[in-house]
């Protein structure tokens, strides 16, 4: 087994700030700790019911549970630190990590390989009790999303690009110890629009609008404060029209010199640039336009929608409230 930290203070940054976050699905020898793991889940799964169930809805629940314990721990991995809203299924997690624990402890026949897994699941819970706290807002688990950014393709290379400013080594990789915490807010940030649902989401706004728009009693500034607060809210759709629009650049360079077709999701990049070095000038040139990057990299997406916004209703309050 590799070398790691046995003396892991779950609660302390080291020298330089950083948190060492281990993650039982990135040690070494985890392919061959796997069907331990998921026996051990299938237990969990099993003694979640009252009373005896039919084995398919075992099999439901633990492969439902085996998969959100490990996007939940890959995803907290990547941000390094908990939002408030995060706590309870952060908390949540850590009891699902300590009930696997109680159940491949359950032997006096303890061997090499089981010692490794004990000691790669208790790091992983020490890891998520120990999380550092961050501000503002984070994703929160939802069984019906990937939210992983899959390497090579359109969300990776773009976010990639992004983040360069972040790297704490500008020439080393887009990995969470090498991200700076704003950094990998972004990165987070970019895998929710990756996998987001714009049409809905415009949906909750106009939502949200009507009940204000019809909410009695309201003074007009009142009204006007709420109507900016719900813009503001919902102003990062302008990214759905922006990744569009690069998709389509993308697309325009690569079909068909390079690919018979270019699938948002699936086709992978990285042969195509290592074969055409140019390529990544040219993909990278079209991200810096669409995202509006300044000569040190960072992205003004936003400056311009969130100054109309605020301008708008700057003129509203000044002239009807």
């Amino acid at each position: 087994m590799g070398q790691f930290n046995f003396d892991l203070n779950a609660s302390r940054l080291d020298a330089s700030g950083h948190y060492d976050f281990q993650n039982v699905f990135e040690f070494p020898d985890f392919i061959e700790m796997r069907p331990r793991l998921r026996d051990a889940v299938r237990t969990v799964a099993q003694e979640a019911f009252d009373q005896p169930v039919l084995p398919v809805k075992v099999e439901r629940l633990t492969t439902s549970l085996e998969e959100q314990l490990e996007r939940e721990t890959r995803k907290y991995a990547r941000q390094l630190g908990v939002y408030p809203n995060q706590k309870g299924e952060r908390n949540e997690l850590v009891r699902l990590f300590t009930h696997i624990l109680q159940i491949i402890s359950r032997t006096d026949d303890i061997d090499e390989e089981l010692e490794d897994m004990i000691y790669a699941v208790n790091q992983t819970r020490l890891s998520l009790i120990g999380l550092p706290e961050l501000t503002g807002e984070g994703e929160l688990y939802n069984a019906d999303q990937d939210q992983e950014l899959i390497p090579g393709t359109f969300y990776y290379e773009v976010t990639k690009q992004l983040v360069k400013p972040y790297l704490i080594n500008s020439k080393g990789e887009m990995v969470p110890e090498n991200v700076t915490e704003e950094g990998r807010h972004l990165v987070v940030k970019m895998t929710t629009y990756a996998y987001r649902d714009w049409d809905a989401y415009l949906m909750h706004e106009y939502d949200e609008q009507h009940i204000i728009k019809n909410e009695k009693g309201l003074q007009d500034e009142t009204y006007f404060n709420k109507l900016e607060e719900i813009e503001l809210k919902y102003a990062d759709h302008a990214y759905a029209e922006v990744l569009a629009d690069t998709y389509q650049d993308f697309s325009k360079l690569l079909v068909p010199d390079f690919v018979p077709a270019f699938e948002i999701m699936s086709t992978d990049l990285r042969p195509l640039i290592a074969k055409q070095p140019g390529l990544r000038i040219r993909l990278t040139a079209k991200i810096a336009d669409r995202f509006k990057l300044d000569a040190d990299g960072f992205e003004h997406v936003m400056d311009q929608p969130l100054n109309e916004i605020k301008t708008k209703y700057n003129f509203y309050r000044q002239n009807f409230a």
